[in-house]
């Protein structure tokens, strides 16, 4: 005879957590970086750096923002919705569309989770009164309900420390920003956190940036010798000759002043409008050798290290490690895409993204949305984006054929589905019947008289 199980009591009462993420951190600050020059908000500054002056960096991160851009956004119904719960939706999707910022906007923000690794968005509601002059209550909609006047970006470089629980929990963090650089604690219910990657529940995350440091890191300096080395090249090398008692230790005032003035001289000659030095023209005493003299040392050939090539290689580098599938093809030195449809590694890619961001949305946000309304959250709207990369349509339609050639496909909201993937206007729904016209259609036709009809 079977014996019914007794049901397993929570120990101490609860359900403790007993282990730790083994996150490094000290006194708010996270310790995961290895690399000191990117740690925290030192950190956020070299990946700024790296967004705005590398070519590579840029162009990628462009590529990626734009192409996120243009996907379609959307709010699902749960399954088997009712009136209610349809109504939520829509107050949920025009939450989206009645923001200070338009969402597309919003998603260049939380985007910035790339480059730096994480993007806190908090979040500003508003009541929606209609057209007021309060910011926190004007809206479109007067229904009196609560929306989402902004979801707004929190500088990634005024993140100061992290607050946590002793589990690794994330409870919110201190920013210092301009103007007044005063400490603002911001708690996580009031934040929605978007990272591209999380590890050990690290706030900051990973930025995507992360593998092409050292690739920028070099190509920075070795584009900086190059400079200098054309310059050098071109203008020659200043050299000057001056008195060398300038050099001794015991050497005068004066002798000093001139050994300064020498090293000025040489340091600042550039070829420009204002190139050319004024020196005293002196000679020893008996000889017709010079004092003072200004020259140019010129190089006699070519350079050992081909510096060009070198850079380049540290841009392919930095673009192998975010983008490779997509901005590298063919020859080794060719940095384009070749090709009519998107990568499908680089299109997998960028969706897994934008999952990370829907999840994030419909987690944190949507159910926060909902309680402050006094709904029920066990039923919500979803958040959903559209497909990154448009299908090959004769592929998908040659699928689709074969698939209803064998009845495995009905056509129950095929045709939306199809025209929104080939990115054809909707179909145009048949105008509503008036009172009369449902009358005149629900009063069946008179039959005719077939007997009348066959006596005749």
């Amino acid at each position: 005879m079977a014996t019914k199980a007794k049901a397993r009591k929570p120990m101490g009462g609860g359900f403790p957590e007993l282990g730790v993420t083994g996150l490094k951190r000290s006194g708010g600050r996270i310790l995961e970086e290895w690399v000191p020059e990117l740690t925290g908000p030192r950190g956020m500054k070299v990946y700024r750096e790296m967004q705005d002056n590398s070519p590579a960096v840029g162009g990628c991160m462009g590529a990626i923002e734009m192409l996120c851009r243009q996907v379609g956004w959307t709010v699902e119904p749960p399954p088997k919705a009712g009136q209610e719960e349809l109504r939520q939706t829509e107050v949920l999707r025009t939450s989206l569309d009645d923001m200070s910022f338009s969402w597309s906007d919003t998603l260049s923000e939380i985007l910035s989770m790339l480059g730096f690794g994480f993007a806190p968005i908090e979040i500003v509601y508003k009541e929606r009164r209609g057209d007021v002059n309060d910011p926190a209550r004007r809206s479109r909609f007067s229904d009196g309900l609560v929306g989402w006047r902004k979801l707004a970006i929190r500088s990634q470089e005024t993140v100061q420390e992290w607050d946590l629980d002793e589990n690794g929990g994330i409870r919110g963090f201190v920013q210092s920003a301009a103007p007044d650089y005063r400490r603002r604690p911001v708690p996580i219910e009031k934040v929605l956190l978007f990272r591209p990657k999380i590890a050990k529940n690290n706030p900051e995350g990973r930025s995507i940036l992360r593998s092409a440091y050292r690739s920028y890191y070099y190509w920075k300096r070795i584009l900086e010798i190059e400079g200098i080395g054309i310059e050098r090249d071109l203008a020659g090398m200043p050299v000057m000759g001056i008195p060398g008692a300038c050099f001794l230790a015991d050497a005068t005032t004066e002798q000093k002043a001139t050994l300064a003035a020498a090293k000025d001289i040489v340091t600042s000659l550039r070829r420009d409008e204002l190139e050319g030095a004024v020196i005293p023209l002196e000679y020893h005493p008996g000889t017709s050798n010079k004092m003072y003299d200004l020259s140019l040392l010129t190089t006699g050939g070519r350079r050992q290290f081909d510096t060009s090539a070198i850079i380049a290689q540290r841009h392919r580098e930095i673009v192998t490690s975010m983008i490779y599938d997509l901005l590298i093809m063919g020859e080794p030195n060719t940095l384009q895409y070749k090709g009519s449809k998107m990568p499908e590694f680089f299109a997998t890619s960028l969706g897994a993204w934008l999952d990370s961001i829907t999840d994030v949305l419909n987690t944190h946000g949507v159910p926060r949305l909902y309680r402050l309304n006094g709904w029920s959250t066990e039923r919500i709207a979803r958040i959903k984006h559209g497909e990154v990369q448009v299908p090959d349509l004769a592929a998908l339609g040659d699928f689709i054929t074969k698939l209803v050639g064998v009845k495995a496909l009905f056509p129950d909201g095929l045709d939306a589905h199809l025209r929104r993937v080939a990115n054809l206007p909707a179909r145009e729904e048949p105008a509503p019947k008036d009172d009369e016209e449902r009358d005149a259609a629900a009063v069946p036709a008179p039959e005719e008289d077939t007997a009348g009809a066959e006596e005749a």
